[in-house]
């Protein structure tokens, strides 16, 4: 649009002001706007109240799914305990006896920052065991020696590997000499 019809516009406005502030919509007009307004109000609060009630939804969903695998998993641990117990009450004793082997060679093994392939291998070790743990649970009367027996397989396994490394490591790694004024360290 140019300028000149643009002023011819605004000229026009300003010389019929009054005619045009006359003229006020029929009742009609003015229920027609406000019965769509609402429609869309109603529409949008219906909208929330449906997003609401989803969200309610899934947050019990997942929260229920979490409490029950959690309560699932000590379920099963406590259930393959009490077979354990039942069955190989001085197995308790040598897991103890393993755990803090395996606890003190992996807190020295961390100190000399492994390969995560190391990591992943004792992670898997860890799976195997939990899995022994499980099946534990569920075998059948007369094979919970068997799976005892494998349980402290893989112990002896993982504290042979943790045994083998950290010999390697200490090997590998070269000794650090620290000078401190007139004496040296080495670490």
């Amino acid at each position: 649009m140019n300028i000149r019809k643009m002023d011819n516009l605004e000229k026009f406005i300003h010389q019929n002001r009054e005619s045009f502030d006359d003229h006020i919509p029929s009742l009609k007009v003015w229920a027609t706007i406000d019965r769509q307004a609402n429609k869309k109000e109603a529409r949008r609060i219906q909208l929330w109240k449906n997003l609401r009630v989803a969200a309610a939804v899934a947050v019990l969903l997942i929260a229920g799914g979490v409490a029950g695998s959690y309560l699932t998993q000590t379920n099963q641990n406590n259930s393959a305990t009490a077979i354990l117990q039942e069955t190989a009450p001085e197995y308790f004793e040598m897991e103890q006896f393993f755990q803090g082997q395996i606890n003190e060679r992996v807190t020295q093994l961390v100190s000399y920052d492994p390969d995560a392939q190391v990591l992943q291998d004792l992670e898997q070790i860890d799976q195997a065991m939990k899995e022994l743990k499980t099946e534990l649970s569920t075998a059948p009367k007369g094979q919970e020696k068997e799976i005892v027996e494998g349980l402290i397989q893989n112990y002896q396994l993982k504290i042979a590997i943790l045994e083998r490394v950290l010999n390697k490591m200490e090997t590998t790694v070269p000794t650090k000499t620290i000078k401190k004024e007139d004496d040296e360290i080495s670490i």
